[in-house]
């Protein structure tokens, strides 16, 4: 007699959660992810790599003590054409959503990254090259990702990459939702100023009065005004990067200028993600495509100097 109602009690335990995870808003893909993947067929991005000691102001990423700057890399963007080759592991394909990922999609390096260390000027190997852009429905912006394999450590001094692999992230938005989060920007700074101005002179106030119930209550509204300006959304709206320079993709995206590199460390529990510097983008040049491309294994042959063969 008792099982039936043990039954019941998990079904009714056990369909809430089913039916919650089941709704439409939660963990879905903006609508238009591959639509905008695939508008990025043969996109050109030069990329500049500032590797160091990374600190973090107002949530953007500061590049510190020795550095090493890598400079020139040229890939193209295929949208069209899935990674169906060996590549890093991508945060969003990969990962623990990959619904929210337009999945991984083909890169072509066209032109090594160089850096300069005291031999000289030494190219930057970077392997398999994969990326992909990760946007969860209704969020204003989504990540592009790039990732690549490092066959060897690349240092200069102390700062490096390790040998494993590397990844590049940069925002991305669509000119409504850029302009909509502009806009809550500057009415957060209003709120945030406002509230500024009220902490001050209520400081003042206090600081002034030497009856013991008015300081009381400057220091009341001082405390509101503080919070006020918690509240207002300053902090984040500072934290994100949406009067830099943008570059303009096609399909109406913009991707912000600047971005993190980063790599994950492997480990029980799904690795550690540690930021190794910032990148910055500009979109690449047409006209170095006429440029011989990085020549793979598989396309090198026998070199005959003055008619013999080594």
């Amino acid at each position: 007699m008792k099982v039936p109602f043990v039954s019941f009690a998990v079904a009714a335990i056990a369909s809430p959660c089913d039916g919650f995870l089941s709704l439409p808003f939660i963990n879905q893909a903006n609508p238009a992810l591959t639509e905008y993947a695939e508008a990025q067929e043969n996109a050109l991005l030069k990329i500049h790599f500032d590797i160091g000691e990374v600190r973090v102001k107002r949530g953007n990423p500061v590049v510190t003590g020795n550095r090493l700057g890598i400079d020139g890399l040229l890939v193209e963007l295929h949208g069209k054409e899935d990674a169906n080759y060996k590549h890093p592991s991508l945060p969003g394909a990969n990962g623990p959503n990959p619904q929210l990922s337009t999945g991984a999609k083909t890169l072509e390096l066209v032109k090594e990254g160089k850096f300069v260390d005291f031999t000289g000027s030494r190219s930057v190997s970077l392997e398999h090259g994969v990326w992909e852009i990760i946007w969860r429905r209704n969020a204003k912006a989504g990540s592009l990702i790039c990732g690549f394999d490092v066959p060897e450590e690349v240092k200069r001094n102390d700062a490096s990459i390790p040998k494993g692999r590397v990844y590049v992230t940069f925002p991305v938005w669509t000119q409504e939702s850029l302009q909509d989060l502009l806009g809550r920007k500057v009415i957060a700074e209003e709120k945030a100023m406002e509230a500024m101005d009220r902490l001050k002179d209520e400081n003042i106030k206090m600081e002034e009065t030497t009856n013991l119930l008015m300081k009381a209550m400057h220091f009341r509204n001082a405390c509101k005004a503080h919070e006020d300006f918690d509240y207002s959304g300053y902090s984040s709206y500072q934290s994100m990067p949406l009067e830099r320079d943008m570059i303009s993709l096609k399909n109406g995206l913009h991707m912000c200028s600047l971005g993190t590199v980063w790599t994950k460390k492997d480990g029980f529990f799904g690795g550690e993600h540690v930021l190794l510097g910032s990148a910055s983008a500009e979109a690449g040049d047409r006209g170095e495509l006429k440029e011989k491309k990085v020549v793979t294994e598989r396309e090198l042959k026998s070199v005959a100097f003055d008619g013999l063969r080594p």
